[in-house]
């Protein structure tokens, strides 16, 4: 909510600064300008100090925590390389593979720890970097991914806004055998033969409910759901407490050990059915 509040704070500022700009350009004038010609001015003179308000705000984000950071130095059985589009996170398994959309806002590094625990227990994971730290501005960042890698099971999965990215993704292609939604629901409706797992937290206060509700109308049939007990919303990534974000009564372990099995079994599921 700061966030927001801090949004309406500076476009009112920049506003105010487009009219001040314009005003001291015209005074400097020799001669007064056209009406059209002041009203250009006033335009410049906001879009650009809009701009440079919305870039600052597209920069305001959720940093990685240093057990984030440290998982660079995992000596776990899985490896981490940088690739192109994010990273790409080799555990033991060879059939399934799960590209990751990040949470809006968060550092991608965030997630590292949840996908190394995946990868450890047979999952290869693609976690994949947002421009501005935004998934809306690439949602097709799967493509490259899933073009470039030869897998049996592929799976989208994405974390509050990175979730809606990724079923929207699904939504649009047949490549996709199952999504995994952590604090997120879907927008469009998901093929029949597309699994899905929805994971949220009780004390969650950031995911809207009553839109989550709503939105069972677009899950298939046999969707899965679960339901961690005492977690939230930022506890699935490792970047700290989040604004407007209910307290965890478990620790960010715990609430992530309990969405790797609830991954893992899910996609075993899908291999079973395949």
């Amino acid at each position: 909510m700061k966030y927001v509040l801090l949004s309406v704070a500076a476009l009112v500022l920049c506003f105010g600064l487009s009219f001040f700009i314009a005003g001291q350009v015209r005074k400097r004038m020799k001669r007064k300008p056209p009406h059209a010609v002041h009203i250009l001015i006033c335009v410049a003179a906001g879009l650009t100090v809009i701009g440079a308000a919305c870039a600052i705000f597209l920069n305001i984000h959720y940093k990685a925590d240093r057990k984030a950071i440290a998982a660079f130095a995992d000596s776990s059985a899985s490896k981490v390389t940088k690739i192109d589009d994010g990273y790409f996170i080799d555990g033991k398994g060879e059939d399934t593979a799960l590209v990751f959309y990040p949470g809006a806002k968060v550092d991608t590094d965030a997630y590292l720890p949840l996908m190394y625990q995946l990868a450890d227990n047979g999952i290869d994971c693609f976690l994949l970097e947002m421009p501005f730290r935004m998934a809306i501005f690439n949602p097709n960042a799967a493509d490259k991914v899933m073009g470039r890698y030869d897998y049996d099971t592929w799976l989208t999965a994405g974390h509050s806004m990175g979730g809606m990215i990724a079923a929207s993704y699904a939504a649009a292609h047949e490549s996709v055998d199952g999504v995994v939604l952590l604090a997120a629901y879907p927008t469009k409706q998901l093929p029949e033969h597309t699994a899905l797992l929805s994971v949220y937290g009780t004390n969650d206060k950031v995911l809207d409910r009553g839109a989550y509700e709503k939105s069972k109308k677009y899950f298939p049939a046999d969707a899965a759901e679960v339901v961690i007990e005492g977690g939230n919303h930022a506890q699935f990534a490792n970047y700290g407490k989040q604004s407007g974000d209910g307290e965890a009564t478990i620790s960010h372990d715990e609430q992530q050990a309990q969405t790797v099995s609830a991954i893992i079994e899910y996609a075993e599921n899908i291999k079973g059915s395949e």
